[in-house]
């Protein structure tokens, strides 16, 4: 395939879905929806700023643990470098940009929506950077990723950023009515988490080398399913928290 002609596929099937889903999640809002224009800038932060950090940070982790745990197994190795250095450094890389629409954050479903659009730039970009390795592997092996990626790893992403963006706006929307702050940490932890359990799943084949077949599929069911779950929980979430403030029952804790 022609280079630039695989780029411009590559470029597509990576931000097409991220955009729908970005559009989808926002659409969840009806009363005082989020301008368009300040979902992209978040969405843009994600896919530029977010995850430059992020390789930058994590590029440097990777030199301090290869220089201070050289002795470690390379399963353990794989482990480590998927199930807690990725969703530290990305969540927090990602948590910078709801950081710029924080003014922004006047309603408690505000967080969720930001953090969706963040995570969907980031997860966008992301796809990107696998899509051009596999796309070299061969045509099968880019559409096999490209599917899995868009119903799993593009969906982690908006899930773990609006848990985050939903701990920023309820901090903020607590302190609001009541005058007191409340931590967004807990929320980052329970993306730490989510993203973790994702990347372990993903992952499972490392376990059992000569059943990696049959377990990538187990993970990526699991993935799939636990994804999808926490969508669908973050859009009915703000559908519900939109409804309450309109009849003036919202509620910031």
């Amino acid at each position: 395939m022609n280079g630039l002609l695989g780029l411009i596929i590559i470029v597509i099937v990576a931000f097409v879905p991220a955009i729908l889903y970005m559009l989808w999640v926002r659409s969840a809002e009806i009363y005082d929806r989020e301008p368009l224009r300040a979902v992209q800038g978040v969405f843009l932060y994600g896919m530029s700023a977010a995850l430059l950090l992020a390789l930058i940070l994590e590029t440097v982790a990777v030199v301090i643990i290869d220089a201070a745990a050289g002795g470690l197994s390379v399963i353990a190795y794989e482990l480590v470098l998927a199930v807690v250095l990725a969703p530290i450094i990305e969540e927090f890389t990602k948590a910078t940009g709801i950081m710029t629409v924080t003014r922004r954050l006047i309603e408690p479903e505000n967080g969720l929506v930001y953090g969706a659009a963040v995570g969907l730039g980031f997860a966008a970009m992301e796809n990107v950077l696998y899509y051009i390795t596999a796309m070299e592997a061969g045509t099968d092996i880019f559409i096999a990723t490209a599917i899995a990626r868009t119903l799993t790893s593009t969906l982690l992403h908006t899930a773990a950023s609006a848990l985050v963006g939903f701990g920023f706006s309820r901090s903020r929307c607590f302190y609001m009515f009541y005058g007191t702050p409340r931590s967004w940490l807990p929320y980052y932890v329970a993306a730490v988490l989510l993203h973790a359990a994702f990347n372990l799943l993903a992952s499972i084949s490392l376990f059992d080398p000569s059943a990696s077949g049959i377990l990538s599929l187990i993970g990526l069911v699991l993935s799939a399913i636990m994804t999808w779950a926490m969508v669908a929980w973050v859009r009915r979430k703000i559908i519900k928290l939109d409804r309450a403030n309109v009849a003036g029952r919202i509620r910031c804790e």
